[in-house]
């Protein structure tokens, strides 16, 4: 049987993973109604793209269902944002 503080630390770990990965939201969001990725910072995107995955990876590793959450999720939402990003660049808006 599972310790019942496990319960607790990974229930910490789902509202953090909520939290942080919801950040990206807004700015996602504002993206899509403005319809322009110009003053967003690519260098930071494609960081934070690949921090996902390496976090998405070791959660899969050590079995952390709020990691692996939360890393999917961002992804999504971080990868859109990059998309976006990576869209204006190609067509010159900057």
């Amino acid at each position: 049987m599972a310790n019942p503080g496990e319960f607790w630390v990974e229930a910490i770990g789902i509202v953090a993973a909520c939290l942080t990965t919801l950040s990206f939201l807004p700015q996602a969001l504002r993206i899509w109604r403005l319809g322009s990725a110009r003053d967003v910072s690519l260098t930071m995107y494609l960081m934070m793209f690949a921090g996902q995955i390496m976090w998405l990876t070791y959660g899969v590793v050590i079995g952390s269902a709020s990691l692996i959450f939360s890393n999917v999720s961002a992804l999504v939402l971080v990868g859109s944002v990059l998309l976006l990003k990576l869209r204006d660049t190609a067509v010159g808006v900057r």
